[in-house]
């Protein structure tokens, strides 16, 4: 199956005879037959038809639009490809108490601080960040409360981004993870990949049969869909770790953004090679989204195999 992300302004696109119609000014009509499509990705000045959303919903093809300058114009239609009403009511259920919820937490923290570690072995003097993040995943044997898991896992966050900080060119102005508006390319480009990477959490999660909105150790909030975090914590340092590559190797670099009172934004040749490179990486963490999610569903259903 393919995904299908257009980033160009005034394109129109249209539904015709099973296919996906691609309008753009002074081409030829492209046509992508829909059977081939997974995932289509457009930025906010792109021009549907309602007939092509009619047809995406139809055929379980989720659409999603991106907003850089404004992000919460962004939205997305996700096809929901598996509705498992008992499998959500238990989900309801253990998320809503403390006791049930801390369980599952703990372990997306535990997975979480096990692929960081196992990531900076790659760089040289990491012994010390490592022997903090080995003591924070000892300590997770006797996690007390939620207050504390979110304390525990906070600090070696921000462990994270002190060791990525130091090994990037001082010139990217990278000094601390900043989401609204994003002050430096490098956050710019997490935030850019977060975005995406969550919404194929989104989609892995409706995959399984979960509620995206009922978190574990996200908490339900206005706006956020709390277990689509709750799977992606255990990819983000795997898409920390690329977003430094991708700097540290002039695939993409300060030339490529611009900043402006939005913040600062990856220009058009930078999106170009931006997609490019994360379309190669993205099977590898949908397959890690989806194990998470496959994981959750499972646990879900064994605890309550064990409460009858």
């Amino acid at each position: 199956m393919t995904r299908i992300i257009i980033d160009r302004h005034r394109v129109s696109l249209e539904y015709e005879t099973d296919c996906l119609l691609i309008r753009a000014r002074d081409e030829s009509p492209r046509s992508v037959p829909l059977q081939r499509l997974s995932q289509l990705v457009c930025m906010h000045s792109v021009t549907l038809t309602t007939q092509l959303i009619g047809q995406l919903h139809k055929r379980g093809i989720d659409l999603i639009v991106l907003n850089q300058r404004h992000s919460a114009h962004s939205f997305a239609l996700y096809a929901n490809q598996q509705s498992q009403v008992e499998r959500r009511c238990r989900q309801y259920k253990w998320q809503y108490h403390s006791n049930s919820r801390l369980p599952f937490a703990v372990e997306l923290c535990r997975h979480k601080f096990k692929v960081l570690e196992r990531l900076l072995r790659e760089f040289e003097n990491t012994n010390a960040a490592r022997e903090r993040i080995s003591a924070s995943l000892e300590r997770l044997d006797h996690c007390p409360s939620e207050h504390w898991l979110r304390g525990a896992e906070g600090a070696v966050q921000r462990l994270a981004f002190e060791h990525w900080r130091s090994h990037l060119p001082p010139e990217l102005e990278f000094r601390t993870r900043q989401r609204r508006p994003p002050p430096d390319p490098v956050n710019a480009a997490l935030s850019l990949t977060y975005t995406l990477v969550h919404h194929e959490a989104v989609r892995q999660a409706l995959k399984h049969g979960l509620d995206p909105q009922l978190g574990f150790y996200h908490r339900t909030a206005y706006a956020r869909q709390s277990l689509a975090c709750d799977l992606m914590e255990p990819v983000r340092p795997h898409v920390e770790y690329w977003v430094v590559s991708m700097f540290n190797d002039g695939r993409i670099s300060r030339r490529h953004f611009t900043k402006s009172q939005a913040g600062c934004l990856l220009g058009k040749q930078g999106r170009e090679t931006f997609y490019e490179q994360y379309n190669e990486k993205l099977d590898v963490w949908r397959r890690q989204l989806d194990s998470t999610a496959r994981w959750v569903a499972r646990r879900l259903d064994t605890l309550e195999e064990k409460a009858a």
